[in-house]
Order: C-alpha cells, then structure tokens, then sequence
C-alpha cells in the first residue's frame, strides 16, 4: 500500500483517506490490509475523535472501517461518526482488539445493545498503548493462510488459483476437496461477494473443517462429492478495506449477467465445466446490514431467502429444518422464522433486475439445469442470534454442512 500522510488539527475537519492522522499524542493510522478509515478531526484536549467509512467507490453509504489508534493511554475518549441518522456501528458496538489483531472482543460483550448507531466511548487502559477497531471481526487473506497452513502437504486438499484478481495484482484462492469416488454432486462454497462482509468467511472454516471432520457428514460428501471453496470473490476489496457492496456500476454479486469482474467470470466456467454429469449444491455466505432496527430486525440473526421454483423451495425448506435441528444448543441459534421469504415478489424482482442486467450468484446457480440447492447464507456481523465470534461462527458452518448433506440424503 503506497503510503500517504496527513493531520487533522483540533476540530478543523479535515476528511482523511491517508495512512495516518494525528494530533499531540493521539494518532490514527490505517496502513495495513483491511483497514478504512476517514478522519474528520481529532479534539485532543476534549478527547473527541471524529471519524467516518471511507464509502469510495459505493453508490450511497455503507459501514465498514477499521483503524488503529494510539496515544490514548488512561483516556477516555468519545468516538463520533456523522449525526446523520446512519447506522455505523453493529449491535454490539464496535470490534476492539488490543494484540494487533488476533484477539477481538465487541464493546457490549455482554451482548446488550449498543446505542447510539454512530457513537461510542472507550476507556484505555494505562498500558493501552495501541488498539485496533473496526466494524466487524475482520477475516483477511492472512486469516486464511493461518487456518488453512495445518492443511499443507495433505494428499485429499488441492490448494490452486480460481483467477487473478480483478486489478491482477493478487490471486483470488481455489480450495477443493476431490471425490474418492466418482463424484455424482459438486459442492460450490463462496464468500466475500462484498468484501465488508467477513462473517461469512468464519462459517466457511466450520464448512470446511465438517468435511474433513470424519464424521457421517464428512464421510458421505466425500465419497459422493467434489467441494470448491471460493473464500474471497471480491479479493482486492478484502484487503484494501473498500466496502465492495454497491460498487459502481454494480458489486460482484450483481454480476452474474454483465460479468464485469474476473472473478465472477472464472466462477462460472468453473461451476459448468465442473458439474457436468453431477448436480449443484451451492453456498454463498453472507453478512446482511449492520444491525436490526425497528423496520428490519432479521440483521441481527442467521438467515437464508426462499425459491420461487417450487421443487427447489420444498428442498431449501428441508434444509431449514434439517439445520435448526443440527444447531440445537449451538453458541449461535438458527430459526428459518427469521428469514426472508419473499414468494411471488421474489420472481418479481428477480425479472426485473434481469430486465437492468443484474443478477446474484445465487440466482444465476438456481438457473442451471443441474443445480439441485442454491442458498445465500446470512450472518450477523456482531449478534448472529447469538454473539459472534469466529468459533461460533465455524459452528455454525459445521452444522450447516451437516444440514446441507442430510437434506441430500433425504
């Protein structure tokens, strides 16, 4: 990342989109993988910091940052986004952590409800000399790296390169797990369609950790199936920080009949080319907005969307069943009652999004003549009907493994 600097004097605003920003002793700085952050003043002697996401190319506003700060030790300082009416920050407050990113905790972490949506205080410890907030539990491609290396060197784990990224300065990841046998199913893993939304990729590692777990599952899918794991669609966006949903002209999982994006592109021959002969069951994992309101309050749980094709409705509505009962006393708790089933105004605007050339992965997978499943998967960035955390959401993706391939077997 090509580095930049500025500062922001007392209450002067000064909007950031630098790598660092400072005043006296307290400084921001957001030179690392992920980060995001503008800076629109920092009042030292009152101990106000004023910040906001850097929104960059999406159309409107969307939440995500992350940032470091320092020099505050023993201080208390109020954190203030703009009075807007805007949701900036989750349920639970924002994502703090204190050993540069690898431990988080929430600042409710007792899991009541943080108010308000663009505000919150902390208090540094003495000894808290850095500390890291963003968003949501960030997942980046060295989280990836870390969670897959005990995988290295295993015979039955093909690590390769689905495309270069959309700028082709990186690789976008491909992870298979090959049939023993003729396989007769493929199963399709796919995250960060939108880069903020790293919840998903938590529930991918409990996806991947049941097929390699051993247990009944594990062992049907793989002597039945094929597996491809995608763990970032939207490679450069991850690790920039941008937030990737409503790019301009339209994000990645809009894409599906433009195919603007080398990723979505390298997806779909993927996917044709290597489910001839078998059928699709397909996954793509998701975070929904930033936190539940009075209007819509199925953010803050796991949720997935309903079919308009029937045959395939009656299977997605097996696998709901199927999954509340696999979750049962799980960290996290699913209840298809909290998703979003649209019926008819599903095709509705289905064919009318077809009509401005937009489609989602999802739709587009449910099209193919072979597919037999194709879900969206949506998980909570901080209260996921439950508190999230990266174990509870791994979980979570176990028991949605195991859901997927017990609504197979029936």
């Amino acid at each position: 990342m090509k580095k930049r600097s500025c500062r922001a004097w007392g209450l002067v605003p000064v909007a950031v989109m630098a790598a660092f920003a400072a005043f006296g002793g307290i400084a921001i700085r957001c030179d690392y993988p992920g980060a995001n952050v503008k800076v629109l003043g920092i009042d030292e002697t009152n101990g106000v910091v004023r910040v906001m996401p850097d929104f960059r190319d999406t159309m409107g506003k969307w939440f995500r940052f992350d940032f470091v700060l320092t020099g505050a030790a023993g201080r208390k300082l109020h954190f203030q986004f703009p009075d807007d009416k805007y949701d900036y920050l989750s349920t639970l407050g924002p994502a703090i952590s204190r050993d540069g990113g690898k431990t988080w905790r929430w600042l409710n972490a007792d899991g009541t409800r943080h108010e308000p949506s663009n505000a919150f205080d902390y208090t540094f410890a003495a000894d808290e000399n850095e500390t890291r907030f963003a968003v949501s539990i960030p997942y980046l491609q060295s989280d990836w790296d870390a969670f897959t290396a005990k995988l290295k060197g295993r015979d039955d784990v093909k690590f390769g390169v689905l495309c270069k990224s959309q700028s082709g300065k990186r690789d976008t990841e491909l992870l298979r797990i090959p049939c023993r046998k003729k396989a007769k199913w493929l199963f399709a893993f796919t995250a960060r369609h939108h880069a903020s939304e790293t919840t998903g990729n938590a529930v991918m590692e409990g996806i991947l950790e049941e097929v390699l777990s051993g247990s009944p599952e594990g062992e049907w899918i793989r002597e039945n199936a094929d597996c491809v794991f995608i763990p970032f669609m939207d490679k450069d966006g991850v690790e920039e920080g941008d937030q990737g949903k409503n790019r301009r002209p339209h994000d990645h999982n809009r894409d599906y009949l433009a195919g603007l994006y080398t990723s979505v592109r390298a997806f779909k021959e993927l996917l044709v080319r290597e489910s001839k002969g078998k059928q699709i069951v397909f996954f793509d994992l998701h975070a929904p907005n930033v936190r539940s309101t009075a209007r819509t309050k199925i953010h803050d749980y796991a949720h997935t969307f309903d079919s308009f094709i029937p045959e395939k409705c009656k299977r997605m509505n097996t696998f709901r069943r199927n999954w509340a009962e696999a979750q049962k006393g799980g960290a996290l708790a699913y209840d298809a009652k909290h998703d979003n089933l649209k019926g008819a105004r599903g095709r509705k605007e289905y064919e009318a999004n077809k009509k401005k050339g937009l489609m989602t992965s999802r739709q587009w997978v449910q099209d193919l003549p072979n597919c037999w499943m194709s879900i969206c998967g949506e998980f909570g960035y901080s209260r996921c009907s439950g508190i999230f955390s990266l174990a509870a959401g791994r979980e979570l993706g176990r028991n949605m493994l195991k859901a997927g391939v017990r609504t197979v077997q029936e």
